[in-house]
């Protein structure tokens, strides 16, 4: 079975709306890094089609600041892969410690070593307290639950955000500064796996050789030992997860049914 994509994330809580940052980031991306994970199309949303060759690269840096909203970015020459930064200027009601985060699907055919410089790249610019390199499907496998929520089936990730417990060990996993704090720094001394590397004041851990590894029985154990080794109760478990706590209670589930129903009912009395 051939390998599904890359899926790179990081979780911050820095400002991605400034200048500097900005500009930091779209002029290094697009002249610093390897050409072959280069961005060549920009927007806020969906179609991507802005054309950083077209437009130039500080067209998007004022799309972006002038506009509070951040970017998706978009290669389709291979390999291809999107960009999502999720960011507000305002938090709002937000209590998430660390709100902010950009995840990147790349093309599995970039390879571990395009891959692993694109998150170090994410690293130095976002600073985060988190964040990883794995597969979509093993991502997927780990965050993506499905139940039934009254009459009707849900289905949502959960565990993604950083706080009381991390998202978990991956095929290369970051712990940023706030994370050492959480875990101490003295596990990682001895940790037993296929990597450690030290990074500013954080720690990237490759649990094993290979992304196309990630998921199999070896992967992991190798995860797990990991786990085992900083603290299980600091990570999050899907097997735990309790899905009543995630269901809507019955006042409300009673109102989605009944403005469902009513939208069936429209549809059928429609020509």
């Amino acid at each position: 079975m051939a390998m599904s994509e890359y899926e790179i994330d990081v979780r911050t809580n820095k400002d991605l709306g400034t200048d500097t940052f900005v500009r930091d980031l779209l002029s290094a991306w697009c002249t610093e890094l390897d050409e072959r994970i280069r961005p060549q199309f920009f927007d806020v949303g969906e179609p991507v089609r802005r054309s950083f060759e077209g437009e130039g690269v500080e067209a998007a840096i004022r799309t972006w600041v002038d506009g509070g909203m951040p970017l998706m970015l978009r290669r389709k020459d291979a390999p291809r892969f999107t960009v999502d930064i999720n960011w507000r200027g305002h938090r709002g009601i937000d209590q998430r410690l660390f709100p902010w985060s950009c995840t990147v699907w790349l093309a599995s055919g970039a390879g571990d070593k395009l891959a692993v410089q694109l998150l170090r790249f994410l690293i130095d610019h976002f600073e985060p307290a988190y964040g990883h390199c794995s597969t979509y499907d093993e991502h997927r496998s780990k965050h993506f639950v499905v139940y039934k929520d009254g009459a009707a089936q849900a289905e949502q990730y959960v565990g993604l955000d950083v706080g009381e417990t991390l998202p978990g060990v991956y095929w290369v996993t970051y712990f940023g500064s706030w994370a050492i704090d959480k875990i101490g720094r003295t596990p990682f001394e001895d940790l037993a796996a296929h990597k450690v590397e030290r990074i500013g004041e954080g720690y990237l851990v490759s649990a094993y050789s290979s992304a196309k590894e990630a998921g199999s029985a070896r992967a992991r154990e190798a995860e797990d030992r990991i786990i085992q080794h900083l603290g299980r109760k600091l990570f999050f478990d899907k097997r735990l997860i309790d899905l009543d706590a995630l269901k809507t209670d019955p006042k409300t589930s009673a109102l989605v049914q009944a403005k469902l129903e009513e939208i069936k009912a429209k549809k059928g009395k429609d020509p």
